[in-house]
């Protein structure tokens, strides 16, 4: 029963797609019309519950994986562990791409963001410990879930990401059929 609904939703979501639309997105610097609003890309990073990272390991290749985030003061946090290949990517070369999507989230829009940005590894203890209690209060709501997270997170060898954005690539999903 739960697999026909599945399929019954992917189907419904499906129709929704004018493959005339298809072969005309691109490039969005290229084509505004398929950008998010700024408003749009702000709501999106608000809500947003995961962003993908990359780094490049020491023959070059991407390596991409998911996190927490926040923000503190405007700027884009997350965590790592020191001596994690991660960290050593970062503060070999600081370069990587960011990526959050609008799926799985209830916002009036679909798209995504993939954001060019420059990685700063910080071992300043009351800093990473703020950068943990901050993901802890927006993750859980509860008083206690909120230390128990804080607890598993801020261990001995954490360490925060700073992200200094470069550039914000948006997308909106406008291949959707407005019937």
């Amino acid at each position: 029963m739960a697999e026909a609904k599945q399929s019954y939703i992917q189907e419904q979501m499906l129709s929704l797609i004018d493959p005339k639309l298809v072969d005309q997105w691109g490039d969005p610097n290229k084509h505004p019309e398929t950008q998010l609003s700024q408003e749009q890309v702000d709501q999106l990073l608000a809500a947003g519950r995961e962003m993908f990272i990359s780094h490049l390991t020491r023959d070059g290749f991407p390596m991409v994986t998911v996190h927490v985030y926040c923000f503190i003061d405007g700027q884009l946090w997350s965590t790592t562990v020191k001596g994690r290949v991660k960290a050593a990517a970062y503060q070999r070369d600081p370069r990587c791409a960011l990526c959050i999507s609008s799926s799985g989230l209830k916002l009036p829009f679909g798209g995504a963001l993939t954001i060019k940005a420059r990685a700063t590894v910080i071992e300043e203890r009351a800093l990473v410990e703020r950068v943990c209690r901050e993901h802890a209060r927006r993750y859980y709501s509860g008083e206690r879930a909120q230390e128990l997270f804080f607890g598993t997170l801020f261990t001995p060898n954490r360490v925060a990401l700073r992200f200094d954005i470069d550039k914000i690539i948006s997308w909106a999903n406008i291949g959707v059929r407005r019937d």
